[in-house]
């Protein structure tokens, strides 16, 4: 083998390696990454959410932008929105029948966790108490997040009302009002209907009993 060759094969050798490392270095700091194989663990797909969210700034080091499809992919070659067809809001998401009543107080999509639907959903981001993630505060805007402003028992069909949430959010409320807790309401506890339910909005684990008026 000639010299010449020798130093190209080094060459190439050594830029696989570089970007190997340049696909690893930051972020096996922080998530599990096998260099040589260039994957993930066969679990990443349940378990990616929770490590992105503590610096997204190491994914986009092998997958590009999480912003813009067109810059997407990085050196990986792999775009996050080949899983994630709705990483940004709509353009009319900021209209509170949007992120509200089509958003927040919507059921939650189990068979798409991607769908912006559900309380739990905007926790991804907004933080566990709305105001603690890694984008905007809910109580930038909502200063009783995740609440609307008063009166949150609205009674038309415009004016925004708790009653219309869908109550399979309620793990979502019972973080604030386990118990009546954070609630001018009080639940009945019955040893029929012991704290240890799950959480719902008419079995006396958060502010209502059965007997509440719809």
């Amino acid at each position: 083998m000639s010299r010449t060759r020798l130093m190209a094969g080094s060459c190439f050798a050594m830029v696989l390696t570089l970007l190997a490392w340049g696909c690893a270095g930051t972020a096996s700091k922080a998530v599990p990454f096998n260099a040589t194989t260039g994957v993930h663990p066969t679990t990443w797909i349940q378990d990616h959410w929770a490590e992105y969210v503590k610096a997204p700034e190491q994914c986009r080091t092998c997958h590009g932008s999480t912003d813009d499809p067109a810059q997407a992919g990085g050196i990986s070659g792999w775009s996050c929105f080949k899983c994630h067809t709705a990483v940004n809001h709509p353009e009319d998401w900021a209209l509170p029948t949007q992120h509200g009543r089509l958003g927040a107080q919507a059921a939650p999509n189990a068979a798409s966790p991607t769908a912006m639907v559900g309380f739990a959903h905007c926790a991804k981001c907004h933080g566990s108490s709305f105001d603690n993630g890694i984008t905007i505060s809910c109580k930038s805007c909502h200063t009783k997040a995740p609440h609307p402003n008063r009166p949150w028992t609205g009674t038309t069909l415009t004016a925004p009302s708790h009653i219309r949430t869908n109550q399979a959010n309620a793990t979502e409320c019972a973080k604030c009002h386990t118990a009546g807790a954070n609630s001018t309401l009080k639940p009945l506890i019955t040893a029929a209907d012991p704290l240890g339910s799950a959480p719902g909005c008419l079995n006396n684990t958060l502010c209502h009993g059965t007997n509440v008026k719809r």
